[in-house]
């Protein structure tokens, strides 16, 4: 914690506040592409959804390559803010690049290069926000911190996905990957110069939070994990797809639900970061993971579309339990290394996406995408058996989110 005379940091300090605008930020320049790039290529060139789910697949390999690479330095280093700003201007590119493509080949080098060196950005304010909270924040609140920020991204994603679809039809793909690619790169003048600096020294707390688990507990933790990002991403690639050609609606619908569960993980997830305090992460980790299986069984056999927006109350509940605190669960196993734990997380969450594209190349090609959902309800059942496994037994204070006992 800090040891200033005067007022310390809160949840609500500068330092925080500004960790939450660039989470935005960033979270929103994401969800304006991310989510439309499906479409795009479904719809402007054309290509079968084998096609599709190999660019993501393609494109979730690079993400684990850099990703790795980057987390091996960047804890040496002693800001990240360079790395930070590097990856925003890499974003930047990337539309760009995706705005003047002319065929599937030159989006698939975009995705390959620029946009995958792009998703380093995440982890590193993830872990940067950690380092943060260990240095100036109350032991308790680092949970709830990590929480918070992870909300920032759904709050981004309220508005983003509805945005992102409403300007493809407006204006353009062209138009609005331009756009967006000057967004990405203000977005990382400004979080060069407005993210905090943090001395980097070992943290007490983050020895605190250590957890001592072994390779078959990791192994497990990243297989759930892995299985559930996947699951979840092939929701949202499916979506758009599930929404027009299935139950009769446009594009844009598909980012009204997207921004409609978004809007609900907020609140779901503040109160999970909370609450992570007084009862054991494991535990609503499983809870969220339940609340998928019941979501993936709705949407496979949801025929209407206000049965889909009343699902999003499950997908919330899933993400907001996940999300929220399955990265504090990773950089609790491995205390001090913040950048190592975020990257881990997140490539647990690109392996996911890997796992998720080939779900949706190879089940929706041949079945269908409304079928697709009955295979990711198998697999949400597979990650909670897995989740189940974990050993109950280790360390439960730092499982429940709270600081061990000191003797």
């Amino acid at each position: 914690m800090s040891n200033s005379t005067t007022s310390p940091p809160s949840l609500v300090s500068p330092g925080t506040l500004s960790i939450y605008l660039l989470t935005v930020l960033l979270g929103g320049m994401y969800a304006l592409v991310s989510p439309t790039l499906s479409f795009y290529l479904a719809e402007h060139f054309g290509v079968r959804p084998l096609a599709v789910g190999g660019f993501f697949v393609a494109v979730a390999l690079a993400n684990i390559v850099y990703g790795q690479a980057i987390a091996q330095r960047s804890d040496r280093l002693s800001q990240r803010h360079g790395l930070i700003f590097g990856g925003m201007v890499c974003g930047g590119l990337a539309c760009f690049g995706f705005a003047s493509a002319e065929h599937y080949g030159w989006v698939l080098l975009t995705g390959l290069t620029l946009f995958s060196m792009s998703s380093a950005v995440l982890p590193q304010i993830f872990a940067l926000s950690r380092e943060y909270a260990d240095a100036c924040l109350p032991e308790r609140q680092t949970a709830l911190f990590n929480s918070t920020v992870r909300a920032c991204i759904a709050l981004a994603w309220v508005a983003a996905p509805p945005a992102g679809f409403f300007l493809q039809g407006w204006i353009g793909f062209q138009a609005q990957y331009f756009a967006v690619g000057v967004c990405y790169i203000a977005a990382g003048i400004l979080a060069y110069f407005a993210l905090p600096r943090i001395p980097k020294t070992a943290s007490p707390a983050a020895r605190r939070f250590a957890l001592p688990t072994g390779d078959r507990q990791m192994l497990l933790a990243i297989l759930a994990f892995a299985l559930l990002f996947g699951a979840n991403h092939a929701y949202v690639l499916g979506l758009p797809m599930l929404v027009t050609r299935e139950l009769g609606h446009g594009a844009p619908m598909a980012g009204c639900l997207m921004g409609t569960a978004a809007a609900l993980e907020i609140p779901i997830m503040l109160f999970t970061g909370w609450l992570a305090t007084r009862v054991r992460l494991l535990l609503m980790i499983r809870f969220g993971c339940a609340a998928a299986v019941i979501l993936y069984l709705g949407v496979w056999q949801a025929n209407a579309l206000w049965q889909m927006f009343a699902l999003q109350l499950f997908n919330a509940t899933f993400v907001g339990c996940m999300a929220g605190l399955g990265i504090t669960l990773f950089q609790n196993m491995q205390p001090g290394k913040a950048g190592m734990a975020s990257t881990l997380f997140t490539s647990t969450n690109q392996v996911g996406n890997i796992f998720g594209s080939l779900l949706i190349g190879v089940f929706a090609d041949w079945y269908g995408y409304q079928n697709l959902y009955g295979v990711n309800m198998l697999v949400a059942l597979v990650a909670l058996a897995a989740l189940t496994k974990l050993d109950r037994s280790n360390s439960r204070n730092v499982l429940s989110g709270s600081p061990p006992a000191r003797g």
